[in-house]
């Protein structure tokens, strides 16, 4: 739903129980989300021409929900931040796991937490499950570990699984203290980690009831065989956890055969236990109390506490702005459909960036996906900080950033952060596409009281060697770098 636009919906049911109705209409389905304590449903629905549906027949269609009164809707963008939120509380987004190295002999959590060393073959165990990462300026999903001041350690393991980023808090890497045999600071990761993977190179017995933590549900025990070159896994878990897959086979030759096992196992386990009653109930109260400061922060109320009923309808979400909009209002209600798209947009960027978005997942196309999965560590570096003029719009051209902003259009050198104004602030860019194979640039630009639009098209060449001008250019030249006979027109590169 993020980056496109559709209506969310606020009601309350005969128990009075707060919930929330997300919709996407297009000209063939409905895809509508319902938000309630008891967690999140998702419904795919015919559109019937002959008759529009309503959000409360929508709601019906779910079935186990009780509307008395039509829900309406609140139509502030920032409420996509609050239902992102709500949606994170379903479950594990990413992931994070707890290793430890357990010697012969060890029977209680204590001496097992209180092991520094790092044998070759645990080593080589934490490098086929993951990477080596620094934590200290690490910007991507850091499983509430410090990347800051190194509180947490100096570096730790990480990989990425189906497009989850999984964090490793290997006990052996957390800060020790000779003073504090329980191993406190330590145990604050390791015992608030549901999955823990504990590993040995010898095949002893393991009894995960040493560890007393009421967060850790399942219990991973490997063990390496040095001679046989293979691992060996026994999965153990509470009671109270569902089955999960998949079926484990005792010992296992082929390595990343292995680690695919593992992971998965751990990741579907990790989700097995939000469905078991203790995280149940936990869900319910968090997801209830945030729909109901949702309802505080969005809902208009009057003096008898119900809904404002000046708030707008539900209408076709084909937006016929046209057909049902006075020419008067229809910029405004374009804008504002703008915005709240945008706001999605922002939205999903920054989960895609800082590592909370299965990016993987997002594309269709298997070449894409290919590239994806090779590339699936990549990260955002800070090429240029602190600009003080509004940013319009931006396209890349090999180690520049073409920049569109309230000063003109500018060159930002990737390699050197140098920023050079190309022209001036009365060419004001608003869209720029970079088309390298046809060794081109369009620009997009506003002029005149009204915001007329026209389009300019440029020589990357050209604009490299006006980079290297003294002065920038005035909006009397670009006059000569424009299309013949654009105005009005659209612009389509094939």
């Amino acid at each position: 739903f993020l980056g496109t636009a559709h209506q969310n919906y606020y009601g309350k049911t005969a128990e009075k129980n707060m919930f929330i109705l997300s919709v996407v209409k297009s000209d063939e389905h409905y895809r509508a989300i319902l938000w309630a304590k008891t967690g999140l449903q998702r419904i795919y629905l015919p559109v019937n021409l002959q008759k529009t549906r309503s959000p409360q027949s929508i709601c019906q269609e779910f079935g186990d929900i009780n509307v008395v009164r039509a829900p309406r809707e609140i139509k502030e963008a920032e409420i996509q931040r609050d239902l992102l939120y709500i949606e994170e509380q379903e479950g594990a987004i990413n992931f994070k796991f707890g290793v430890l190295y357990r010697k012969k002999g060890q029977s209680t959590d204590n001496e097992i937490l209180c092991n520094n060393d790092i044998t070759p073959s645990f080593e080589k165990f934490l490098n086929l499950i993951g990477e080596k990462v620094a934590l200290k300026g690490f910007n991507e999903y850091r499983g509430g570990l410090d990347v800051k001041g190194d509180t947490t350690g100096t570096h730790t393991y990480r990989t990425v699984m189906e497009g989850k980023h999984i964090m490793f808090h290997v006990a052996n890497m957390l800060p020790f203290s000779k003073d504090n045999p329980q191993q406190v600071e330590r145990k604050r990761h390791i015992g608030n980690d549901i999955v823990n993977i504990v590993f040995q190179e010898e095949d002893d017995e393991f009894d995960p009831t040493c560890f007393l933590s009421q967060m850790s549900h399942i219990y991973a025990s490997v063990t390496y065989k040095t001679e046989q070159d293979a691992y060996l896994l026994r999965v153990f878990n509470e009671e109270a956890v569902p089955p999960y897959g998949p079926e484990i086979s005792g010992e296992y030759t082929d390595h990343d055969h292995f680690r695919r096992v593992l992971l998965v196992k751990l990741m579907n386990g990790e989700k097995a236990v939000y469905e078991t009653p203790q995280f149940v109930a936990r869900r319910e109260r968090t997801i209830d109390q945030l729909l109901r400061e949702i309802y505080k922060r969005y809902v208009r109320c009057d003096e008898q506490g119900e809904l404002d009923h000046h708030l707008r309808p539900f209408a076709d979400l084909t937006d016929r702005i046209i057909e049902t909009t006075p020419r008067i209002g229809r910029k405004k209600r374009f804008k504002k459909a703008a915005r709240f798209t945008e706001k999605g947009q922002d939205l999903k960027f920054q989960k895609i960036i800082s590592g909370h978005a299965p990016t993987s997942k997002n594309c269709t196309s298997l070449s894409l996906q290919r590239k994806l999965a090779h590339f699936s560590n990549w990260r955002c570096d800070r090429v240029l900080g602190d600009i003080p003029q509004k940013i319009h719009c931006a396209d890349f051209w090999d180690t520049f950033v073409v920049m569109g902003s309230d000063n003109g259009l500018s060159l930002i050198n990737t390699l050197t952060a140098d920023v050079t104004e190309i022209y001036d602030s009365l060419f004001v860019p608003k869209q720029i596409l970079v088309v390298e194979e046809k060794s081109i640039a369009i620009v997009r630009a506003e002029k005149g009281k009204n915001k007329t639009g026209c389009i300019y098209t440029f020589d990357l060449s050209a604009l490299t060697m006006k980079s290297q001008c003294t002065k920038n250019i005035g909006r009397k030249k670009t006059k000569q770098e424009k299309i013949q006979a654009t105005k009005g027109c659209s612009l389509v590169c094939c």
